[in-house]
């Protein structure tokens, strides 16, 4: 009978650290896209919220109208410009819808230009200041912050942030998403080498999604996780 090959913990790192990576470029691409579709999903839900709550309706209508032709600038490939006028928007109506999205599309636009501190800080206020405005611009600044994370190898507060994903996704009843938010969580810890770490996500991954493809690899993980705890 062959002899079993053992698993090379180096070789798990430098798998998990190949796809940190790919989900960076990947964050980037996506999300600007979505900066400019976005646009015209908030101003209408300005506009639409504005026929409710008609005393701000004058002032959400002219912010609507500024986020969009910020959009419109940006998607002309003016970033600087489209920078400024964001923080206008930010700056002249504080608190509002657009002025919510106009931080979220910032972190992006920041992402995208390698300023990972100022990305990280706009990603964050969003976060604390509006994070109850828009799911879709909620998980976005979530998976910025985790893309952030990975790309600085801190890969304990990308985790953290994947799992925030995850209650997230389970909140929003998307138990794949959560599942997948899981999954990067556990990547993360096995770029780090926290194995008590991976086999506690992994345990949750079966717990909680067991019988997806996600839940097979978290059966694995917890497999070589037991592994290596047993042996060190």
């Amino acid at each position: 009978m062959g002899r079993r090959k053992r698993i090379s913990r180096k070789g798990l790192k430098h798998d998990a650290l190949v796809e940190t990576a790919a989900k960076s470029t990947k964050f980037v691409e996506e999300h600007l896209n979505k900066v400019i579709i976005g646009a015209v999903v908030v101003v209408v839900a300005v506009l639409a919220f504005n026929f409710i709550q008609r005393g701000r309706r004058a002032a959400e209508a002219e912010a609507g109208a500024q986020l969009a032709a910020a959009t419109s600038t940006l998607n002309q490939g003016l970033s600087l410009q489209a920078m400024q006028q964001f923080e206008e928007l930010i700056a002249s109506h504080p608190g509002s819808q657009s002025a919510g999205a106009a931080t979220c599309y910032l972190g992006v636009i920041r992402f995208h230009e390698g300023d990972h501190d100022e990305a990280l800080a706009r990603f964050d206020e969003y976060l604390r200041r509006y994070r109850g405005q828009s799911v879709t611009l909620r998980k976005t600044a979530l998976e910025g912050k985790a893309a952030i994370y990975e790309q600085r190898r801190e890969f304990a507060e990308a985790a953290q942030a994947y799992v925030q994903l995850a209650d997230f996704a389970a909140d929003q009843d998307e138990p794949t998403a959560a599942a997948k938010s899981l999954s990067d969580a556990m990547r993360c810890h096995l770029s780090a080498g926290d194995w008590n770490a991976v086999a506690a996500i992994a345990a949750r991954l079966l717990e909680d999604h067991g019988d997806t493809r996600w839940g097979q690899i978290a059966r694995v993980r917890l497999a070589e996780a037991e592994t290596y705890t047993q042996a060190n």
